[in-house]
């Protein structure tokens, strides 16, 4: 999967396998689908590091956190 233009912090997949959330150090989230290998959407930009995220039950929803203590919720359907 290309896309993150440094390094990857963490991987997180949707419990249907075919949705995978990547952050990273370049101060983005990006969605991926797995059934095509190609990202979903735009880049989700934040202003600092991606450390992590977590998808809602229902996969409409992604929370991510930066290594600034900040959260964020987006809505990504």
């Amino acid at each position: 999967l290309e896309g993150h233009t440094d390094s990857v912090y963490s991987l997180t997949l949707f419990q249907n396998d075919r949705l995978l959330a990547s952050t990273s150090v370049d101060d983005t989230a990006r969605l991926w689908d797995l059934d095509t290998n190609l990202q979903v959407g735009p880049p989700l930009q934040h202003e600092n590091e991606v450390e992590c995220a977590a998808f809602s039950t229902d996969g409409k929803l992604l929370s991510t956190a930066c290594d600034d203590n900040n959260a964020y919720v987006w809505d990504i359907y």
